[in-house]
């Protein structure tokens, strides 16, 4: 059974991130939030805040995680995250606007999506690739593994193996055909 997504993240452009928070605060009705350390969690706040996180996604590269969380109309928490990897900035400049909701939104590309899970390698990111291992046809996942590949031959290693062990776990271990009683 699919996961139930309890937030959406979108990778940005640096340079844009702020003014991007800003008209969906200023224009569009969302509203920011920020990281409460007393409770853990993110609570509505009155300015956009950017956040500064240690993500493992970023160890290669040497830098800190820039985000603005902010929450959509519908209630939705939704995290802008800055494209600094140079794997993330490819992803938002060769996105592909698809209709969702009556609304073009740009998608990135699987192989980058799933790259970038591996990467991060948290448990729900795991648990990610997993469902997609599960959920969607292999020449898909082939093609997004050959995309990783050619971007990070190590990483894309370790997200092949993490939909292997998925489909392997959901293969059939043997076959016999059904003759039915006449």
């Amino acid at each position: 059974m699919p996961r139930e997504t309890l937030d959406a993240d979108a990778f940005v452009p640096q340079a844009g991130i702020e003014e991007l928070a800003d008209l969906l605060v200023g224009t569009f009705g969302w509203t920011p939030v920020v990281y409460d350390d007393r409770t853990g969690d993110y609570e509505d706040a009155s300015d956009v805040t950017v956040h500064f996180m240690q993500d493992p996604v970023l160890f290669d590269v040497g830098e800190e995680r820039w985000l603005i969380p902010l929450r959509s109309p519908l209630g939705l928490p939704v995290e802008l995250l800055a494209a600094q990897h140079p794997v993330e900035q490819e992803m938002v400049e060769t996105a592909v606007p698809k209709r969702h909701g009556g609304v073009a939104v740009p998608v990135a590309p699987l192989g980058g999506v799933l790259l970038v899970k591996a990467k991060a390698d948290r448990p729900k990111d795991v648990a990610a690739i997993e469902q997609a291992a599960e959920h969607l046809p292999a020449a898909q996942l082939r093609d997004a593994v050959a995309w990783a590949t050619e971007r990070d031959e190590a990483t894309a290693k370790d997200l092949r193996a993490i939909l292997q062990a998925a489909r392997t776990r959901r293969a059939p271990v043997g076959t016999r055909p059904y003759r039915r009683k006449r």
